[in-house]
């Protein structure tokens, strides 16, 4: 199974939450795992606007990402054409793009926003919440 990685879950898996089994078990076997490239920029967004939140960045999230043996998922074209398209569920900018990122490339994203399966009905496999 191919996975992309949703923000919150790749802060979790981290930080050593706690997370369902099945799910725990789906990371670890991945055959591919990717991070979208709106991950660090989004964690890059949240540091700054509240210093006092002890997210992982820099070089902790390219080291953690190391470890786990993700790869980062670049915007592509493709994916904004999917974007565009999308209906209006979730108004987070950086859920609506890896869920397009999702969709285009047929990845099964990993998330725990209650807002990701109403996106299933536009091609969203997703993993977690169903």
């Amino acid at each position: 199974m191919k996975l992309l990685l949703d923000t919150n879950v790749l802060l979790r898996w981290v930080g050593g939450e706690v997370m369902p089994r099945r799910v725990a078990t789906q990371i670890e076997k991945a055959e591919e795992l990717f991070v979208s490239i709106v991950t660090p920029w989004e964690l890059a967004i949240k540091q700054r606007r509240d210093p006092s939140k002890k997210l992982i960045t820099g070089n902790q999230l390219w080291t953690a990402m190391g470890q786990m043996g993700a790869r980062i998922l670049p915007i592509k074209r493709e994916h904004v054409a999917q974007l565009a398209v999308l209906p209006e569920h979730h108004h987070d900018p950086f859920d609506r793009m890896i869920i397009a990122q999702g969709i285009e490339d047929k990845l099964t994203v990993v998330a725990s926003d209650e807002r990701f399966p109403e996106y299933k009905p536009a091609g969203l496999n997703l993993l977690w919440r169903h």
